[in-house]
């Protein structure tokens, strides 16, 4: 008897463990999206800064640092890593398929835009930064609209 309770008692502890650390594992992945995101939006608030200066190696530089960061993205989003701590909306892993372009979307508009400032392109660098967007408008924004829980549940109050 005294085996069987030692021998629960290990199982207990292994497993509590192990959902620690799966647990640990989600919360890390979680911040480094978040961290992720951040970044992509204060480059885009530079680029809009850069874009009235027409300071256009700013704008490559920060353009080009949101295309590295989409090459990231999808890595961020394992199946299931959600929590109170995350925005992401169950709908991604349901709709993988969909989602899973919106990076190569986003990537797609920062590397039009990182051209338009290399070439000093003012008319195209301002087409480019509408397609890029910011979390509400153009190929970023397109993507929360769908995929971001609050503005999906900001959407849903408004009736659309």
């Amino acid at each position: 008897m005294h085996q069987g309770k030692l021998l629960s008692a290990g199982l207990f502890v292994l497993l509590s463990l192990f959902v620690s650390a799966a647990l640990f594992a989600q919360d890390d992945v979680i911040e480094k999206r978040k961290s992720l995101m951040k970044a992509n939006s204060a480059a885009v608030k530079v680029i809009a800064k850069a874009v009235e200066e027409k300071d256009y190696a700013t704008v490559e530089i920060k353009a080009k640092d949101i295309v590295g960061n989409m090459d990231k993205v999808l890595d961020l989003f394992p199946k299931g890593s959600i929590s109170e701590k995350s925005r992401a909306h169950p709908d991604i892993w349901e709709k993988w398929d969909e989602f899973s372009k919106n990076p190569g979307k986003v990537r797609k508009a920062a590397e039009a835009l990182s051209k338009a400032a290399a070439a000093k392109n003012e008319a195209e660098v301002n087409v480019q930064v509408k397609a890029l967007g910011n979390v509400r408008e153009g190929a970023c924004g397109n993507c929360h609209k769908t995929f971001r829980a609050d503005f999906r549940a900001e959407k849903e109050k408004k009736g659309g």
